[in-house]
């Protein structure tokens, strides 16, 4: 199971993708394949807030959708 603390190459995922903290917990949250209404109330914040974040984890990581975040997390985990 992906960390949020998985290092890649001896840097964390988030600081490999210029991630924000925020957009680190989202991803993580992300991970353990919560929905964004679920994202939103863990992290105590708007529905729109949480989709946006997720928006901007996606365009940083350049996936376009769950399965493509899943296929990269699985990609970080054999390196």
């Amino acid at each position: 199971m992906w960390k949020p603390t998985t290092i890649v190459g001896g840097k964390l995922i988030s600081d490999e993708f210029g991630l924000s903290p925020r957009e680190a917990d989202v991803l993580v949250l992300l991970a353990k394949h919560m929905p964004v209404k679920a994202i939103a109330d863990e992290l105590f914040v708007s529905f729109n807030t949480a989709r946006t974040h997720v928006r901007h984890v996606y365009g940083k990581l350049d996936v376009h959708s769950r399965r493509g975040l899943d296929e990269l997390i699985d990609a970080f985990e054999i390196d």
